[in-house]
């Protein structure tokens, strides 16, 4: 995973402009937004440092991705179904949502697969435990249809 996300992103494609974070933001806002700047640096020990040990993904759809992902070792399992089935993949954050107990990312997806190509929104919506740590997250693309024939191959 290391360098994937982050040479793909360098090869192609201008990232949207985020929002500058200030105090105003939910702590949890900003425990996301360091858990995603983690994934786009290939750092997977300080992304995995801020989840609990038993993190759950939730990916819907009728897809290679899709499933109910328990801890460190599945969720890292679908990360590389993710690579098998892209050429390059980006998940650029729009913004970040954040209260007590839940906090949400939408993001801009591209992806690129041969001649194919995906584009889209998705929204995470991520459960935060007591702890303050991220327990559970909900995957949902805006656009379900055309991503799952995108990672379909249809």
């Amino acid at each position: 995973m290391s360098g994937f996300y982050t040479d793909a992103l360098a090869r192609e494609g201008e990232a949207p402009v985020l929002r500058s974070f200030s105090e105003r933001d939910h702590p949890n806002a900003i425990l996301l937004k360091n858990a995603h700047e983690a994934f786009q640096q290939g750092d997977l020990d300080a992304l995995f440092g801020l989840m609990t040990p038993d993190i759950t993904w939730h990916m819907p759809g009728n897809n290679v991705l899709a499933g109910d992902f328990v801890g460190r070792d599945a969720i890292m399992g679908s990360f590389a179904a993710l690579q098998a089935n892209v050429d390059a993949y980006w998940a650029w954050p729009l913004d970040y949502f954040g209260s007590d107990h839940h906090v949400v990312l939408v993001a801009l997806v591209r992806a690129r697969k041969g001649e194919r190509t995906l584009e889209t929104k998705e929204c995470l919506l991520w459960r935060v435990d007591d702890g303050g740590k991220l327990a559970e997250v909900w995957h949902m693309a805006l656009d379900e249809k055309a991503w799952d024939a995108f990672f379909c191959g249809d």
